[in-house]
């Protein structure tokens, strides 16, 4: 994932003019998956809710089609995140860190299977 693909926000920042604005907020039940532990709500094809799932997925097609994304989280007034290291994810309380990092993941997932795709037509590495 670029670098500048996504970035976090908080409540008074200003989102990047170029950029698709996404608010933790608004995907309904988001908080709630985001608010269990790192081991549950980490593991993205165990989530119950297939409309939060829907809206990781439409973020990480958004970054695969080359936009950039800024999400606003509620959690936090001023925050300043482009997300290139996860190494504390698992302590992190923003809603929209943890967002970003579950995007980068499925944008992986998504440049893996298409790579796997195009290699020989099966997913077999």
């Amino acid at each position: 994932m670029n670098q500048n693909s996504v970035k976090v926000i908080g409540i008074k920042d200003e989102s990047r003019k170029d950029a698709h604005l996404s608010y933790v907020d608004k995907a309904d039940g988001l908080k709630d998956i985001l608010s269990s532990n790192f081991d549950g709500w980490s593991n993205f094809d165990n989530w119950e809710s297939i409309s939060v799932q829907q809206w990781i997925f439409s973020r990480a097609l958004e970054v695969c089609k080359g936009m950039k994304i800024d999400i606003k989280c509620d959690c936090c007034e001023k925050i300043d995140f482009i997300p290139n290291n996860y190494e504390n994810i698992q302590q992190e309380k923003c809603f929209g860190k943890k967002s970003a990092y579950m995007i980068e993941k499925v944008v992986e997932e998504i440049v893996l299977a298409k790579a796997r795709r195009e290699g020989d037509g099966t997913y077999s590495v």
